[in-house]
């Protein structure tokens, strides 16, 4: 008899998918909770339907099994049979990779055209890409179920079709510490700030958000000095609640984070806070702008501090919960900007040949500092823009007046300008402060840039005596100027 009315439900199950279902119905719920591990394998036939309905429908079913502790490892196997089946469209594998991602499994698939469903995925993705809260649940779910090459390679296709959504999602992900500085910077590569539109997918104009309720927060304290900061807010245009919760232990780093994304209707956090009081804690501050003090110290604290695995001690609920406090970058402390580890990063990936993640990083360094002002001026001359590399040379040489690599570049920028005057004097002062004591000396390279700046220095000089012009120093019309000005 049992097995009979198992029969009987699968056919009622069956007959309702085949009549293209528009809405969920409560019968059917009844039906595959009734079922259980018997209907996967017919919602997985399902899940392979060419009506987006239908497959819509069993992927619901299917998320609402997978809830059973029992019945999860059998609905997995059953989508990752999707994702490596040969049969099927690239549609099919998508829902069924969608799934996977929201059980927290990873899963991976062949398409038959990966450039368009990269595309869609980045577009649906840019989609969603709206508030603050939306970046940094979009960046930890990458974080959580991509590596770095198909992080890197998700922004790039974004990028395309949505650059203002690809960027905010760049720059969410590259502050999280969770991911090793050079992914970071990878990630930080993909966007271009400076080119980017006003809005796009993804982003909505300040001027049409609807205004939003302020945080509620709690600061409560125990005997030991621990703190818990309990932040909620109503999600603008729904009925549900985020709640997030940080426990801050008498070290002052965060010890444990807490997020809930889709709160009770009511959104009260007066249960939490009472049971908190129960367990020793008392209400010390009901302030925000306290709140956000407090976390903000912690988790700069905390972000020093590295997990026995060598990983950051900032947990995922810290990064995906910030912005109920407006944290954003409060956590990196005076290493927001890191000027002098950004800097010594993009002198490596220059020394390495790497130039356009040289230059990302040098856009982020003080154009006046030597260094960055040098390695911007080798870029350009790579680039053949000598006449910009001459201006960052300068700005070099205001600091440094006598580094010989600075006055070396500065000739190979005025020969490429057909500058032989200007060659020849910059030639001349590079021999004259390479004879100087310099870190130079190590250099191996050093003697055979002098060896050449000496070739080309009598070179120049022949064919002037030749041509019959002059290598006097010109000056600059700005200082005739000047000099006329003063009279």
């Amino acid at each position: 008899m049992a097995a009979e009315s198992a029969f009987a439900d699968l056919r009622r199950l069956s007959d309702w998918f085949s009549s293209s279902p528009q809405r969920s119905s409560l019968h059917v719920e009844r039906l595959v909770q009734r079922l259980g591990a018997t209907a996967i394998p017919l919602l997985g036939r399902e899940l392979r339907s060419a009506d987006p309905r239908r497959r819509e429908a069993s992927r619901t079913a299917l998320a609402e099994l997978a809830a059973d502790d029992d019945m999860r490892p059998r609905v997995i196997a059953e989508l990752r049979a999707i994702t490596t089946s040969e049969v099927g469209g690239d549609e099919i594998k998508v829902c069924a990779l969608g799934l996977l991602a929201e059980l927290g499994e990873r899963g991976a698939a062949r398409f038959s055209d990966p450039t368009a469903i990269q595309h869609r995925s980045a577009v649906a993705l840019a989609k969603q890409i709206g508030s603050e809260a939306d970046v940094a649940s979009a960046a930890d779910l990458m974080v959580r179920q991509l590596d770095e090459d198909d992080m890197v390679q998700m922004l790039e296709v974004m990028a395309r079709s949505a650059p203002t959504a690809a960027h905010r999602l760049a720059t969410e992900l590259s502050l999280r510490l969770d991911l090793p500085a050079e992914a970071r910077e990878r990630i930080a590569s993909t966007t271009t700030p400076g080119t980017l539109p006003g809005s796009d997918l993804g982003t909505t104009p300040a001027d049409r958000r609807r205004t939003t309720r302020p945080t509620q927060v709690a600061v409560l304290v125990d005997s030991s000095a621990r703190l818990v900061v309990v932040a909620t807010k109503k999600v603008t245009g729904e009925r549900r609640w985020r709640r997030w919760a940080v426990l801050i232990g008498s070290s002052g780093r965060i010890e444990d984070c807490l997020h809930e994304d889709d709160g009770d209707a009511d959104g009260d956090a007066a249960p939490l806070i009472a049971n908190l009081c129960a367990d020793g804690y008392r209400v010390a501050s009901t302030a925000l702008e306290h709140a956000r003090n407090v976390v903000a110290s912690a988790a700069k604290l905390t972000a020093t501090t590295s997990r026995p695995d060598g990983g950051n001690a900032l947990a995922s609920a810290y990064y995906v919960g910030r912005d109920l406090l407006a944290l954003g970058d409060a956590h990196l402390g005076d290493r927001a900007g890191q000027p002098a580890a950004t800097l010594a990063r993009a002198l490596e990936h220059l020394a390495d040949g790497e130039t356009a993640r040289a230059e990302t990083l040098l856009a982020r360094c003080d154009a006046a500092n030597p260094d960055a002002a040098a390695a911007t001026a080798v870029i350009l001359l790579a680039r053949g823009e000598p006449a910009a590399a001459i201006e960052a040379l300068e700005r070099a040489l205001v600091v440094e007046p006598d580094w010989p690599l600075h006055h070396w570049n500065l000739a190979v920028a005025l020969h490429q300008l057909a500058d032989p005057s200007g060659c020849f004097h910059a030639l001349r002062r590079f021999v004259t402060t390479s004879a100087l004591p310099t870190g130079l000396y190590a250099d191996p390279d050093q003697p055979g840039r002098v060896a050449c700046a000496e070739r080309m220095m009598a070179e120049l000089e022949r064919t002037a005596r030749v041509t019959g012009t002059s290598l006097r120093r010109r000056r600059r019309r700005t200082t005739t100027k000047k000099s006329r000005a003063r009279r």
